[in-house]
């Protein structure tokens, strides 16, 4: 364990890399990745070490160049291994600070709008998840009941699958520590998440499009309440799939 960081606190960083923790305690938890910058690293360097596992344990076999590699380096004089060996340990330092640096950078909430900061910041945590969505289905009468009692207003859900983007499922989301519907669309390889908050006597607006940590998103209001579209799909695919949606919720 990193010293300054209690049991607890070591418990709930790894839950949190793992998509364990629910929609609340995951956004609190990012309230204090947000705050304290040495948790914020300390992620990073979670994910980084995670991720170069996961490469690492790619290939059942190792390459033949890999095998004999290593056979060469413990066949030289002790003294020259240990320096072949620390210098190949001070570059995975600086590969692994590197990556924390980035990833900390990426995983920033958006302090301009915070609203899209925590909108992306949840697709992007669903990315990561076991399961990107809480209820998996392509039927829109499984998917909209299910949010009953979970969220405070009905959703829209509407189908999609005759436009090419179709229903995936749905799951919870924490915006401002109050629970709102994503439902998750399929649009080629690429998941778009949609976001719909409820606003009384809200103004409509077109759709806006930004790009926040990689993330295209698209937002715009039709009077009563405010969307949001998140995805890394491309330009083009966001604009059809927004076109579509509008068009199918009316």
């Amino acid at each position: 364990m990193t010293a300054g960081r209690d049991d607890e606190t070591e418990i709930l960083l790894n839950a949190y890399v793992d998509g364990e923790l629910d929609a609340v305690a995951a956004s609190r938890f990012e309230e204090r990745l947000a705050a304290e910058p040495g948790l914020a690293a300390a992620r990073a360097r979670l994910i980084t070490l995670r991720q170069k596992l996961r490469d690492d344990m790619a290939g059942d076999v190792p390459p033949p160049a890999l095998r004999q590699a290593i056979v060469a380096q413990f066949a030289r004089p002790m003294r020259s291994r240990l320096a072949a060996w620390g210098a190949l340990a001070a570059a995975l330092l600086v590969g692994i600070v590197l990556g924390s640096a980035a990833a900390v950078g990426f995983l920033n909430f958006n302090r301009a709008d915070p609203i899209a900061g925590q909108i992306v910041a949840a697709h992007i945590r669903a990315l990561m998840a076991p399961q990107p969505i809480d209820v998996a289905s392509s039927d829109r009468h499984t998917v909209k009941p299910w949010f009953d009692g979970r969220i405070a207003f009905a959703p829209t859900v509407v189908d999609l699958a005759a436009q090419g983007f179709p229903l995936v499922g749905g799951r919870v989301d924490v915006v401002d520590l109050e629970p709102v519907p994503a439902l998750v669309y399929r649009a080629g390889k690429h998941l778009i998440s949609v976001v719909e908050i409820p606003a009384e006597a809200a103004a409509s607006s077109a759709p806006s499009e930004s790009t926040d940590r990689g993330y295209e998103t698209i937002r715009w209001s039709d009077g009563k309440a405010t969307w949001w579209a998140v995805s890394d799909a491309s330009d083009a695919e966001m604009r059809a799939f927004v076109s579509a949606l509008i068009g199918a919720a009316g």
